[in-house]
Formats: structure tokens, sequence, C-alpha cells
């Protein structure tokens, strides 16, 4: 068994280190002093009884005993007073080394002058109390060799040389021992010096990597706050422009116009398309951080689901090698269709643009209470180190040359997320060269248990006047001429000074559309209390905003509004206007919601 290693040569213990081992003796004081009397006085007792002739000696020692026990209590309240930094240690160890060196004189001078002389009774009470004395200073003052030797070799060393004050076999063999006693006690004080030492300086370079690290996960956390500061600010600057863009393609597609310019404006409108799905993977993961996402549980057939994701999915297909194909299923879960719908559609998305050739298979099965849905792949598979990297944000282990095309490395990371936040478990299975399979695991459902949907009526597109409040002039203007090409009336804004100053207050709107922040820190709500206030009534409202940052997001969602995140497809704009605007007027004519009449 090896022993405990000392410090490298050279090395000395710091100030702070030093100021510990100081701060051991002193709170170690009272006790040691409470000790050192409790010793002097049986010794004193005992003497007094057995040798009533060496009572002059015994009180002047117990006078000399509480004079050095009061000084040693007034030093150690002065260093409690004192409470002195760190590089004031040499001072206070000065100090406590003469206090130790004190009381081992006096016990050296019980050894010599409180027995009779040749009285080795008296002689082996004295010996027996310091001996104990001095074992007992390995405790309280072994963490300071100085304060420790300065104890014990001036309480030891007249017992070791009785021998030679005596010159007897007995007082030989006393001194004998007494000397191998010293030694030992010596050696041990050394070694408990050199291992409070050194667990001091782990104990302070723990305590340093601690810092440390808190120091490091301060920084991680402020540039996270950075990067979601820019990323918000970035995303909100380039949402406006892409949704005005969007907005003037979809007016664009409604006129007449040559088969070049048609095929131009397609072109434009995918990459549009194209922007607006990587724009989308940083609000998923803005919405989900903020916890604006809430699921709403209910129980329905994974059939219809999975056949839509396969049929809308086979498109990106485009001529590859790969067989996307669909086990059917007979199986019902309860959980939120919508998240479902999005995570099953990002894993079959993935494996479709991770597999060159062979096939990706959906399906599931059921294992007790839950039912696993799978999607599987040949593509060439995940390294086992590499599989939790799948899951953070913009790791794309096959697209170094970040390619648009190929996304931004978020679908992974909304999937694992959206399962937390559902409570169903993802996993992933991979090997090399094989293909991967990913697993959610979903609460089943029983099929009674899922009420028979109806088919929805047929509904009219309503029409009616619009209020649109933007501070950027394109969305204005692009904004007005879907609406107008839809058959609504637009009464556009840049603030709710301009519009109240345009509304003919006798025409209350059906419905107003209104950027979450403007100009001047105005904001959608105070632009909307304001329309409401003026014409008394509820009007419906609809709040479109670029912003991802978190804190917007979840005072957005606190509003209770219904919300677009920009850029805002047209077809999602025209069906988010024609909804709104119906279902206030169904509630204003007494008919239930979504009757359609």
């Amino acid at each position: 068994m090896t022993g405990l290693q000392s410090p490298p040569r050279g090395v000395r213990p710091s100030d702070r280190e030093q100021a510990e081992l100081i701060r051991g003796l002193y709170d170690n004081t009272p006790v040691g002093v409470a000790g050192a009397l409790f010793g002097v006085a049986v010794l004193c007792w005992v003497l007094l009884y057995i040798a009533p002739e060496r009572a002059p000696w015994v009180w002047g020692y117990i006078a000399v005993t509480g004079a050095s026990a009061a000084w040693q209590l007034m030093l150690w309240g002065r260093y409690r007073r004192a409470r002195p930094a760190e590089a004031a240690w040499p001072r206070w160890a000065r100090w406590f080394v003469i206090a130790s060196f004190v009381e081992g004189v006096r016990w050296g001078l019980g050894t010599l002058f409180l027995p009779a002389p040749f009285a080795i009774e008296q002689q082996l009470w004295v010996t027996m109390v310091i001996a104990c004395a001095a074992a007992s200073s390995v405790s309280s003052l072994g963490s300071y060799v100085p304060a420790f030797y300065a104890l014990l070799i001036p309480a030891g060393l007249p017992i070791a040389a009785l021998g030679m004050i005596y010159g007897l076999p007995r007082y030989w063999a006393m001194s004998l021992l007494s000397a191998v006693l010293v030694l030992t006690i010596g050696w041990l004080g050394w070694r408990q010096s050199h291992t409070l030492a050194e667990a001091l300086r782990l104990r302070f370079e723990n305590m340093d990597l601690v810092e440390d690290l808190k120091r490091q996960k301060e920084r991680a956390e402020q540039a996270n706050v950075a990067k979601s500061r820019f990323l918000a600010a970035a995303s909100h600057d380039l949402r406006q422009p892409i949704h005005a863009l969007g907005l003037f393609v979809g007016a664009l597609r409604r006129e007449r116009m040559s088969p070049a310019a048609r095929r131009l404006t397609d072109q434009v409108g995918e990459n549009i398309d194209a922007m607006t799905g990587l724009f989308d993977g940083l609000l998923d993961l803005s919405q989900l951080d903020a916890g604006v996402v809430r699921p709403h549980e209910e129980a329905f057939a994974l059939e219809p689901l999975l056949d839509r994701i396969c049929r809308e999915e086979a498109a990106d297909l485009q001529g590859k090698p790969v067989v996307l194909r669909r086990v059917a299923t007979s199986a019902a879960v309860r959980t939120d269709p919508v998240l479902l719908q999005r995570m099953v559609r990002n894993l079959v998305s993935n494996a479709i643009r991770h597999t060159a050739e062979g096939r990706v298979l959906v399906g599931c099965r059921r294992r007790g209470e839950v039912v696993v849905i799978e999607v599987r792949d040949t593509g060439p598979g995940i390294a086992p180190e590499d599989q939790e990297k799948v899951f953070e944000e913009y790791v794309q282990l096959t697209n170094p040359e970040r390619d648009r095309t190929r996304g931004l490395g978020l679908g992974l990371a909304i999937t694992r997320r959206l399962a937390n936040l559902l409570g169903c478990p993802l996993d992933l299975v991979s090997v090399v060269g094989r293909g991967s399979t990913f697993r959610i695991a979903i609460p089943a459902a029983r099929l009674e248990s899922i009420p028979p949907g109806s088919a929805d009526p047929p509904q009219v597109a309503p029409r009616g006047l619009v209020f649109v409040v933007d501070d950027e002039p394109a969305v204005l203007q692009g904004t007005a001429e879907l609406l107008g090409a839809w058959g609504y009336e637009p009464v556009v804004a840049g603030s709710g000074d301009e519009l109240v100053a345009r509304i003919d207050p006798s025409r209350p709107p059906d419905l107003v559309i209104c950027d979450w922040r403007l100009r001047g820190d105005e904001t959608a709500v105070e632009v909307i209390d304001r329309v409401r206030a003026l014409f008394g009534r509820d009007v419906p409202a609809l709040l479109i905003t670029g912003d991802t940052a978190p804190s917007r997001l979840q005072d957005a969602d606190r509003t209770g509004f219904a919300l677009l995140h920009k850029p805002v497809a047209p077809g999602r704009l025209r069906a988010m206007v024609g909804n709104l605007i119906r279902q206030a007027q169904e509630k204003m004519a007494g008919l239930p919601a979504g009757s359609g009449r």
C-alpha cells in the first residue's frame, strides 16, 4: 500500500492553504487548553494525595499553567476578533509557535520539578500525563509542523534526559521508552501535517475548478443569450422583406403572363418557400424554448396521418432510386396529432434526404400500452459516437459544405424537443453501412374512444373590411394587393395614429391584421385596443410577427390573439383571414362556430 505523496519539491503551499492551516490551529485552541487544564488538574490532585510535601511545587505549577492557558485564550480571542487576511498568516503563525513553545516548556518543567527526586511513582504519573498531552497534540497541532514540534521537543526531552540525570537503570528504560515515544509522535505529526496540506491543496484546487466551471458556464449562457438575441434580430429583419416578397409573388401569380415569366415566378416562389422553411425551423426552436407550444391531446387513428405524410413526402424522391413504403396499421394513439405529425414528417424527410438508394419504411407496432412508430432507412448509418450529436442544433454530419437545400440541421433537434414535450420517448438505432431506425413510443388508445368525425360542409369565403397595420411599406402594399385580389377591402396604415386618421368611425372592421412590433415602441395590442375602444366591440385580430426571441413569443402568446409568423405563405394567410372573419360573423349571427352558414 503506497503512502500519500508530498507536494512536489520546490512547490510551496499558497497563502490560502497556509492561512487555512493556521485557522485550524486557532480553532482548536479552546479544546486544547481545556484538555491541558484537565490533565494538570488530575496530575496535581494525585501528587497532592501521594506526596503532600510537594504542595508548594504543585501550586506553583498550577499558577504557571493558569497563566499559560490565559495567554493562549487571549491570543485566540485576538485572532477571532481580527479575522486576518490570508496574507497575514505568517505573523499569527509566529505567535502560535511561541505559545506552543511556552506550553511545551511548561510540560517539560513539570517533568523536572513536580516529582520528588528518585520518587519513581511520582515520576511515572508525571510521565504518563505528559505523554498523553504530547500524543493528543498530534490531532490539535499536527496540521502545522513548527507549532507541533515547538511543543513536543521541550515537553519530551526532559523525560528522555532522566536517565542521564539520575544514572539508574530504571530511569534508563524510562528515557529509552520516552525517546521512542517522542520520535513516533513526531513522525505521526509530520505525516498528518503533509496529509492535511495535501487535502487542503486538493480542496482548493477543486474549489478553483468549480469556480472556473461556473465562470465558463456563465460565459456559455451569455454567449447563448447573445446568439439568441442575434438570431432573433437577424430573423426579424430578414423575415420582413421575405414576407413582402412572398405576398408580391402571390399577387403576381394571379396575373396573366408568358410561360417563361410563369416559370421564373414559380422559381422565385420555390426559393421563397425554401427560405421560409429555414426560418420556420428557427422559429420552431424558439417557440419550444419559449414554452409557448402547448400539446392538445386526443385519441385518433394513425393510418390517415401516416398515409398523408408518406404521400406528401414521396414527392421529394425526385427520381432517386429510393422506395418509400408504408405498412398499413389499425393502431390508435392518444397525443397531439399536429405535433406528432411534425415529428414523423421530420423523420421521414430526414430518412429520404440521407438515403441515396434503397428504401425508407414507415410502420408501427404495438408494445403493451404504447404504440411504436418506426422510420427505417437503408442510408449510410450513424456511428455510435455521433448518435447523440444528430439531435443537436445545426449538426449535419454529411453536409460539411452547408448546402442550404439540405436544411439547417434543425429537424431532429426539433423532433427531440417535441418528443420531450409530449412525453413520447424518441430512440435511435443505427449501424454504419446498413441504415438507421428512429422510434417514437406513444400511449395507445382504444379505437372506440375516438369520436366519429364528420366532413366539413362546403364553406363560402366571406368578404369584409380589413385593417392592416405594419411599419414596412412593402409589407403593407403586398398585403393590400392580396386582400384586394381575394375580394376584401383593405385599409392600410403604418401606425395606430395613421390608422385612426384613415378609417370611417361608422364602419367597423371585420378583422384587424397588425404587426406585433411597430415603430416608436408601439405594439399590436395597443393598436387593437384603440380600434376596439373606438367601435365598442371585440373586433377579431390577427398578429403577424417576425420576432423569434423567446420572451417576445411568450408576450405574443399571452395576448390570446391569433398569431402568424413572417414570412407567411399567401395560402396560409388567406385561410387564416377567412376563418377569423367567418367565426366572428357566425358568432354575431348566433350560429355555432364552424357551421359554415
